[in-house]
Protein backbone atom coordinates (compact mmCIF):
# COMPACT_ATOMS: atom_id res chain seq x y z
CA UNK A 1 0.00 0.00 0.00
CA UNK A 2 1.48 3.35 -0.50
CA UNK A 3 1.00 6.21 1.64
CA UNK A 4 -0.97 8.28 -0.85
CA UNK A 5 -3.94 5.76 -0.67
CA UNK A 6 -6.84 6.86 0.60
CA UNK A 7 -5.65 7.45 3.91
CA UNK A 8 -7.53 9.34 6.21
CA UNK A 9 -6.95 11.02 9.61
CA UNK A 10 -7.00 8.66 12.97
CA UNK A 11 -6.10 5.56 10.68
CA UNK A 12 -4.26 2.60 12.58
CA UNK A 13 -1.30 1.75 10.52
CA UNK A 14 1.40 -0.97 10.72
CA UNK A 15 4.41 0.33 9.08
CA UNK A 16 7.44 -1.32 7.73
CA UNK A 17 10.35 1.02 8.39
CA UNK A 18 14.28 -0.49 7.44
CA UNK A 19 14.03 -3.75 9.81
CA UNK A 20 11.42 -2.18 12.45
CA UNK A 21 7.71 -2.85 12.58
CA UNK A 22 5.92 0.42 13.87
CA UNK A 23 2.21 1.10 14.77
CA UNK A 24 0.83 4.27 14.98
CA UNK A 25 -2.02 6.59 14.11
CA UNK A 26 -1.97 8.45 10.83
CA UNK A 27 -2.09 12.22 11.26
CA UNK A 28 -0.72 13.40 7.65
CA UNK A 29 0.80 13.64 4.76
CA UNK A 30 2.54 16.72 3.51
CA UNK A 31 5.28 16.27 0.29
CA UNK A 32 7.35 13.61 0.98
CA UNK A 33 7.20 12.61 4.57
CA UNK A 34 4.07 10.51 6.57
CA UNK A 35 3.28 11.79 9.82
CA UNK A 36 2.32 9.37 12.29
CA UNK A 37 1.81 9.37 16.22
CA UNK A 38 3.51 5.96 17.41
CA UNK A 39 2.24 4.18 19.87
CA UNK A 40 4.41 5.68 22.51
CA UNK A 41 2.76 8.83 21.95
CA UNK A 42 5.52 10.22 20.03
CA UNK A 43 4.85 12.00 16.62
CA UNK A 44 7.35 11.04 13.53
CA UNK A 45 7.82 11.93 10.10
CA UNK A 46 8.61 8.97 7.55
CA UNK A 47 9.73 9.36 3.88
CA UNK A 48 7.09 7.49 1.94
CA UNK A 49 10.08 6.20 -0.21
CA UNK A 50 11.61 4.34 2.71
CA UNK A 51 8.52 2.67 3.95
CA UNK A 52 5.77 -0.08 3.10
CA UNK A 53 2.53 0.07 4.94
CA UNK A 54 1.48 -3.06 6.02
CA UNK A 55 -2.03 -2.41 7.65
CA UNK A 56 -4.54 -0.20 7.83
CA UNK A 57 -7.13 -0.07 10.14
CA UNK A 58 -9.58 2.37 9.07
CA UNK A 59 -10.60 5.13 12.37
CA UNK A 60 -13.32 3.72 14.37
CA UNK A 61 -16.56 5.45 13.80
CA UNK A 62 -18.42 6.51 16.52
CA UNK A 63 -21.59 4.37 17.99
CA UNK A 64 -23.65 4.52 21.01
CA UNK A 65 -23.24 7.84 21.81
CA UNK A 66 -24.23 10.66 19.30
CA UNK A 67 -21.80 13.84 18.31
CA UNK A 68 -25.27 16.03 19.09
CA UNK A 69 -27.52 16.58 21.96
CA UNK A 70 -28.50 13.75 24.53
CA UNK A 71 -27.39 10.21 24.03
CA UNK A 72 -27.41 6.96 25.56
CA UNK A 73 -25.09 3.83 26.23
CA UNK A 74 -25.50 0.63 28.32
CA UNK A 75 -27.82 -1.66 29.92
CA UNK A 76 -27.53 -1.57 33.31
CA UNK A 77 -29.51 -0.64 36.09
CA UNK A 78 -28.36 2.52 37.81
CA UNK A 79 -28.70 5.31 36.05
CA UNK A 80 -26.05 7.51 35.42
CA UNK A 81 -25.80 11.25 33.18
CA UNK A 82 -22.44 12.33 31.98
CA UNK A 83 -22.91 15.67 31.81
CA UNK A 84 -19.89 17.28 29.85
CA UNK A 85 -18.15 20.69 29.74
CA UNK A 86 -14.66 19.93 28.03
CA UNK A 87 -11.53 19.45 29.67
CA UNK A 88 -7.94 17.17 28.92
CA UNK A 89 -10.73 14.09 30.06
CA UNK A 90 -13.21 14.98 26.93
CA UNK A 91 -9.83 15.22 24.92
CA UNK A 92 -8.19 13.57 22.21
CA UNK A 93 -5.37 14.78 19.67
CA UNK A 94 -6.54 16.55 16.33
CA UNK A 95 -4.63 14.30 14.00
CA UNK A 96 -4.32 17.49 11.98
CA UNK A 97 -2.27 19.33 13.90
CA UNK A 98 -0.86 16.74 16.84
CA UNK A 99 -2.42 19.40 19.62
CA UNK A 100 -5.42 18.57 21.83
CA UNK A 101 -8.88 19.28 21.51
CA UNK A 102 -12.34 18.58 22.99
CA UNK A 103 -14.11 16.05 21.32
CA UNK A 104 -18.20 15.35 22.06
CA UNK A 105 -18.05 11.53 21.83
CA UNK A 106 -17.23 10.00 25.06
CA UNK A 107 -17.95 6.27 24.14
CA UNK A 108 -13.96 6.01 23.68
CA UNK A 109 -14.27 6.03 27.62
CA UNK A 110 -16.91 3.95 28.24
CA UNK A 111 -15.68 1.44 25.85
CA UNK A 112 -12.30 1.17 27.18
CA UNK A 113 -13.59 0.52 31.06
CA UNK A 114 -14.46 -3.22 31.39
CA UNK A 115 -17.95 -4.33 32.22
CA UNK A 116 -19.81 -0.84 33.31
CA UNK A 117 -22.41 -1.18 30.17
CA UNK A 118 -23.69 -4.06 31.62
CA UNK A 119 -23.86 -2.36 35.54
CA UNK A 120 -24.79 1.64 34.33
CA UNK A 121 -26.90 2.92 31.89
CA UNK A 122 -24.78 6.00 30.68
CA UNK A 123 -27.13 9.10 29.59
CA UNK A 124 -24.67 11.96 27.66
CA UNK A 125 -25.69 15.72 28.09
CA UNK A 126 -23.49 18.06 26.15
CA UNK A 127 -22.96 21.52 28.04
CA UNK A 128 -20.58 22.63 25.69
CA UNK A 129 -16.85 22.59 24.88
CA UNK A 130 -15.09 24.97 27.43
CA UNK A 131 -11.75 25.08 28.09
CA UNK A 132 -11.74 25.37 32.33
CA UNK A 133 -10.35 28.98 32.00
CA UNK A 134 -13.12 30.36 30.23
CA UNK A 135 -15.59 28.79 32.89
CA UNK A 136 -17.41 31.78 34.20
CA UNK A 137 -20.52 32.03 37.29
CA UNK A 138 -22.85 32.27 34.71
CA UNK A 139 -21.54 28.94 33.16
CA UNK A 140 -21.83 27.78 36.72
CA UNK A 141 -25.46 28.60 36.96
CA UNK A 142 -26.14 27.01 33.65
CA UNK A 143 -24.24 23.88 34.89
CA UNK A 144 -25.86 23.74 38.08
CA UNK A 145 -29.73 23.72 36.53
CA UNK A 146 -28.85 20.82 33.85
CA UNK A 147 -27.37 18.99 36.88
CA UNK A 148 -30.56 19.20 38.85
CA UNK A 149 -32.83 18.76 36.24
CA UNK A 150 -31.17 15.57 35.41
CA UNK A 151 -31.02 14.75 39.62
CA UNK A 152 -35.29 14.04 38.82
CA UNK A 153 -34.52 11.17 36.26
CA UNK A 154 -30.35 9.89 37.71
CA UNK A 155 -28.84 8.04 40.28
CA UNK A 156 -25.71 10.48 39.56
CA UNK A 157 -24.37 12.49 38.36
CA UNK A 158 -21.23 12.99 36.70
CA UNK A 159 -19.52 16.30 35.16
CA UNK A 160 -16.86 16.00 32.94
CA UNK A 161 -14.31 19.37 33.61
CA UNK A 162 -11.07 20.88 32.53
CA UNK A 163 -9.00 20.85 35.83
CA UNK A 164 -7.41 24.15 36.33
CA UNK A 165 -10.53 25.72 37.65
CA UNK A 166 -12.49 22.81 38.71
CA UNK A 167 -12.39 23.44 42.24
CA UNK A 168 -14.15 26.80 41.78
CA UNK A 169 -17.05 25.49 39.29
CA UNK A 170 -17.50 22.01 42.16
CA UNK A 171 -17.40 24.26 44.81
CA UNK A 172 -20.04 26.83 43.51
CA UNK A 173 -22.43 23.71 42.78
CA UNK A 174 -21.67 22.51 46.46
CA UNK A 175 -22.86 25.63 47.49
CA UNK A 176 -26.09 26.05 44.69
CA UNK A 177 -26.99 22.58 46.22
CA UNK A 178 -27.91 22.50 50.38
CA UNK A 179 -29.88 19.08 49.88
CA UNK A 180 -29.43 16.55 46.44
CA UNK A 181 -31.25 13.23 45.50
CA UNK A 182 -27.71 11.79 44.00
CA UNK A 183 -24.11 11.99 44.01
CA UNK A 184 -22.24 14.77 42.09
CA UNK A 185 -18.66 13.88 40.87
CA UNK A 186 -16.63 16.22 39.11
CA UNK A 187 -13.95 14.01 37.02
CA UNK A 188 -10.63 15.40 34.73
CA UNK A 189 -7.78 13.99 33.57
CA UNK A 190 -3.94 15.92 33.37
CA UNK A 191 -3.79 13.47 30.23
CA UNK A 192 -5.81 13.06 26.97
CA UNK A 193 -7.50 9.40 26.70
CA UNK A 194 -5.33 8.55 23.58
CA UNK A 195 -1.80 8.86 25.74
CA UNK A 196 -0.42 6.04 27.22
CA UNK A 197 -0.37 7.69 30.34
CA UNK A 198 -3.56 8.77 30.43
CA UNK A 199 -5.66 8.81 34.09
CA UNK A 200 -9.15 9.51 32.39
CA UNK A 201 -10.19 6.04 32.23
CA UNK A 202 -9.32 5.55 35.90
CA UNK A 203 -10.54 8.99 36.80
CA UNK A 204 -13.60 8.00 34.96
CA UNK A 205 -14.26 4.85 36.39
CA UNK A 206 -13.52 5.82 39.85
CA UNK A 207 -16.30 8.77 39.11
CA UNK A 208 -18.80 5.71 38.40
CA UNK A 209 -18.25 4.18 41.02
CA UNK A 210 -19.00 6.98 43.90
CA UNK A 211 -21.80 8.43 41.72
CA UNK A 212 -23.36 5.24 42.04
CA UNK A 213 -23.22 5.37 46.40
CA UNK A 214 -25.12 7.54 48.78
CA UNK A 215 -22.74 10.41 48.59
CA UNK A 216 -24.90 13.75 48.65
CA UNK A 217 -22.14 15.98 48.29
CA UNK A 218 -20.30 17.56 45.46
CA UNK A 219 -16.83 16.10 44.89
CA UNK A 220 -13.96 15.65 42.78
CA UNK A 221 -12.43 12.13 41.40
CA UNK A 222 -8.73 12.39 40.46
CA UNK A 223 -5.73 10.07 41.11
CA UNK A 224 -4.90 9.21 44.47
CA UNK A 225 -1.22 8.59 43.98
CA UNK A 226 0.50 8.86 40.57
CA UNK A 227 0.24 5.06 40.12
CA UNK A 228 -3.01 3.60 39.30
CA UNK A 229 -3.50 2.45 42.74
CA UNK A 230 -6.53 4.49 43.11
CA UNK A 231 -9.11 7.16 43.04
CA UNK A 232 -9.97 9.74 46.17
CA UNK A 233 -12.74 11.13 46.48
CA UNK A 234 -12.13 14.68 47.16
CA UNK A 235 -14.73 16.93 48.97
CA UNK A 236 -15.28 19.83 46.42
CA UNK A 237 -14.96 22.43 49.22
CA UNK A 238 -11.90 21.36 50.40
CA UNK A 239 -9.86 20.57 47.37
CA UNK A 240 -7.04 22.70 45.34
CA UNK A 241 -5.22 21.21 42.15
CA UNK A 242 -1.53 21.36 43.70
CA UNK A 243 0.58 20.47 40.88
CA UNK A 244 0.66 21.51 37.16
CA UNK A 245 0.65 17.88 35.45
CA UNK A 246 1.06 14.93 38.08
CA UNK A 247 -1.94 12.60 37.76
CA UNK A 248 -2.52 13.02 41.92
CA UNK A 249 -2.53 16.57 41.49
CA UNK A 250 -5.72 17.23 43.24
CA UNK A 251 -5.10 17.24 47.03
CA UNK A 252 -7.78 17.68 49.63
CA UNK A 253 -6.03 20.75 52.00
CA UNK A 254 -6.33 20.26 55.41
CA UNK A 255 -7.98 16.58 55.69
CA UNK A 256 -8.13 13.62 54.24
CA UNK A 257 -10.22 12.14 50.82
CA UNK A 258 -14.08 11.53 51.81
CA UNK A 259 -13.62 7.83 49.66
CA UNK A 260 -11.27 5.79 47.49
CA UNK A 261 -12.38 3.31 44.58
CA UNK A 262 -9.42 0.52 43.46
CA UNK A 263 -9.37 -2.79 42.78
CA UNK A 264 -10.16 -3.84 46.29
CA UNK A 265 -13.40 -1.92 46.03
CA UNK A 266 -15.25 1.37 46.95
CA UNK A 267 -15.15 3.00 50.28
CA UNK A 268 -16.38 6.06 51.85
CA UNK A 269 -15.84 7.41 54.88
CA UNK A 270 -18.40 7.71 57.48
CA UNK A 271 -17.87 11.83 57.30
CA UNK A 272 -20.01 12.63 54.35
CA UNK A 273 -23.33 13.82 53.87
CA UNK A 274 -25.79 11.04 52.60
CA UNK A 275 -27.84 11.74 50.08
CA UNK A 276 -31.47 13.19 50.36
CA UNK A 277 -35.40 12.63 49.54
CA UNK A 278 -35.29 16.43 48.46
CA UNK A 279 -33.74 18.53 46.39
CA UNK A 280 -33.04 22.04 48.20
CA UNK A 281 -31.22 24.61 45.65
CA UNK A 282 -30.47 28.16 44.94
CA UNK A 283 -29.28 29.16 41.69
CA UNK A 284 -28.39 32.66 42.68
CA UNK A 285 -24.91 34.00 42.54
CA UNK A 286 -23.75 37.72 42.87
CA UNK A 287 -20.66 37.80 40.68
CA UNK A 288 -19.04 41.19 42.11
CA UNK A 289 -16.04 39.53 44.46
CA UNK A 290 -12.97 40.37 43.77
CA UNK A 291 -9.98 37.60 44.66
CA UNK A 292 -7.00 39.42 45.56
CA UNK A 293 -3.49 38.36 46.28
CA UNK A 294 -0.96 40.54 48.52
CA UNK A 295 2.06 41.47 47.43
CA UNK A 296 4.68 43.86 49.02
CA UNK A 297 3.87 46.42 46.35
CA UNK A 298 -0.31 46.27 46.20
CA UNK A 299 -0.80 50.04 46.86
CA UNK A 300 -3.75 51.88 48.32
CA UNK A 301 -4.28 52.84 45.18
CA UNK A 302 -4.29 49.13 43.81
CA UNK A 303 -6.75 47.73 46.42
CA UNK A 304 -9.08 50.95 45.89
CA UNK A 305 -9.22 50.51 42.04
CA UNK A 306 -9.60 46.89 42.35
CA UNK A 307 -12.56 46.98 44.97
CA UNK A 308 -14.49 49.40 43.06
CA UNK A 309 -17.84 48.54 41.82
CA UNK A 310 -17.51 45.24 43.97
CA UNK A 311 -19.49 43.74 46.64
CA UNK A 312 -16.91 42.12 48.19
CA UNK A 313 -13.50 41.20 48.28
CA UNK A 314 -11.43 38.21 49.41
CA UNK A 315 -8.09 38.93 50.72
CA UNK A 316 -5.14 36.48 50.38
CA UNK A 317 -2.68 37.60 53.33
CA UNK A 318 0.18 36.49 54.72
CA UNK A 319 1.14 33.98 56.96
CA UNK A 320 -2.17 34.63 60.37
CA UNK A 321 -3.69 36.73 57.85
CA UNK A 322 -1.94 39.98 57.43
CA UNK A 323 -1.51 42.88 54.49
CA UNK A 324 1.05 46.17 54.96
CA UNK A 325 -0.57 48.64 57.63
CA UNK A 326 -0.45 51.38 54.75
CA UNK A 327 -3.59 49.44 53.20
CA UNK A 328 -5.45 49.62 56.49
CA UNK A 329 -7.17 53.31 55.86
CA UNK A 330 -8.33 52.29 52.47
CA UNK A 331 -9.42 48.84 53.82
CA UNK A 332 -11.35 50.91 56.45
CA UNK A 333 -12.88 53.19 54.17
CA UNK A 334 -14.17 50.22 51.83
CA UNK A 335 -15.44 48.50 54.99
CA UNK A 336 -17.58 51.84 55.85
CA UNK A 337 -18.72 52.10 51.79
CA UNK A 338 -20.25 48.94 52.43
CA UNK A 339 -17.62 46.32 50.47
CA UNK A 340 -17.49 43.62 52.83
CA UNK A 341 -13.61 42.76 53.31
CA UNK A 342 -12.61 38.95 54.36
CA UNK A 343 -9.14 37.56 55.36
CA UNK A 344 -7.72 34.47 54.02
CA UNK A 345 -4.27 32.98 54.06
CA UNK A 346 -1.90 32.26 51.22
CA UNK A 347 -0.33 29.68 53.08
CA UNK A 348 -1.89 26.07 51.56
CA UNK A 349 -2.21 24.94 55.31
CA UNK A 350 -3.28 26.72 58.55
CA UNK A 351 -6.30 28.90 59.71
CA UNK A 352 -6.46 32.83 59.99
CA UNK A 353 -5.99 34.01 63.19
CA UNK A 354 -5.75 37.86 63.62
CA UNK A 355 -5.51 38.21 67.44
CA UNK A 356 -2.24 37.25 67.41
CA UNK A 357 -0.31 39.93 66.11
CA UNK A 358 -0.89 43.72 66.07
CA UNK A 359 -1.35 44.26 62.69
CA UNK A 360 -4.00 41.36 62.53
CA UNK A 361 -5.83 43.47 65.61
CA UNK A 362 -5.37 46.62 64.20
CA UNK A 363 -7.51 45.15 60.05
CA UNK A 364 -10.32 43.68 62.32
CA UNK A 365 -10.54 46.80 63.98
CA UNK A 366 -10.83 48.44 59.85
CA UNK A 367 -13.43 46.17 59.19
CA UNK A 368 -11.74 42.72 57.98
CA UNK A 369 -13.38 39.29 58.89
CA UNK A 370 -11.33 36.64 59.13
CA UNK A 371 -12.20 33.45 57.69
CA UNK A 372 -10.22 30.76 59.74
CA UNK A 373 -9.28 27.56 57.70
CA UNK A 374 -11.32 28.62 54.64
CA UNK A 375 -9.31 28.03 51.40
CA UNK A 376 -9.38 31.32 49.09
CA UNK A 377 -10.96 29.92 46.35
CA UNK A 378 -13.99 28.52 48.26
CA UNK A 379 -14.00 31.92 50.08
CA UNK A 380 -14.58 33.69 46.79
CA UNK A 381 -16.94 31.55 45.50
CA UNK A 382 -19.07 31.19 49.09
CA UNK A 383 -19.32 34.89 49.19
CA UNK A 384 -20.89 35.07 45.58
CA UNK A 385 -23.32 32.50 47.17
CA UNK A 386 -24.00 34.29 50.48
CA UNK A 387 -24.32 38.05 49.02
CA UNK A 388 -27.03 36.74 46.98
CA UNK A 389 -29.06 34.49 49.19
CA UNK A 390 -28.89 35.57 52.63
CA UNK A 391 -29.82 39.52 54.16
CA UNK A 392 -27.18 41.88 54.28
CA UNK A 393 -26.82 41.84 57.82
CA UNK A 394 -26.39 38.06 57.77
CA UNK A 395 -22.97 38.63 55.79
CA UNK A 396 -20.44 37.83 58.55
CA UNK A 397 -22.56 34.97 60.19
CA UNK A 398 -22.97 33.24 57.49
CA UNK A 399 -19.91 33.58 55.62
CA UNK A 400 -17.99 32.32 59.16
CA UNK A 401 -20.73 29.41 59.55
CA UNK A 402 -20.03 26.08 58.02
CA UNK A 403 -22.04 25.40 55.64
CA UNK A 404 -20.49 22.33 53.27
CA UNK A 405 -17.62 21.14 54.56
CA UNK A 406 -15.68 24.19 53.76
CA UNK A 407 -14.28 25.20 57.11
CA UNK A 408 -12.38 22.62 59.08
CA UNK A 409 -12.83 22.41 62.97
CA UNK A 410 -9.45 20.53 63.13
CA UNK A 411 -6.44 19.74 60.77
CA UNK A 412 -5.66 16.92 60.10
CA UNK A 413 -1.57 16.81 59.54
CA UNK A 414 -1.04 16.23 55.61
CA UNK A 415 1.47 16.43 53.34
CA UNK A 416 1.02 16.80 49.36
CA UNK A 417 3.43 13.42 48.89
CA UNK A 418 1.17 11.46 51.32
CA UNK A 419 -1.82 10.80 49.27
CA UNK A 420 -3.99 7.74 50.71
CA UNK A 421 -6.77 7.24 53.16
Amino acid sequence: MKPEDQLEKGDFLEIKYGPSILKGTYISHEKDLLIVKLENGYNLSFPSSSIEILRRVPQKKSAGFSENGSSKLGEGKTNITIITTGGTIASRVDYSTGAVKPVKDLEFLASSIPGITGRFNLELSEYGEILSENMKPENWIALARSTRDFMKKSDGIIITHGTDTMSYTSSALAFMFENQTTPVVFVGSQRSSDRPSSDAFLNFRGALEFSSTDFGEVGIAMHDTTSDTGIALHRSVRSRKMHTSRRDAFRTIGSRPLGLSGPEGTILRDEYRKISDEIRFSDRMDSRVALIYFSPTLSPEDLENIVSKKHAAILMGTGLGHVSTDLVDTIRKTARDGIKIMMTSQCINGSVDMDVYSTGRILKDAGVIPMGSILPEVAYVKAMYVLANYPAEEFENRMQENLRGEILEREISSHFNAGGF
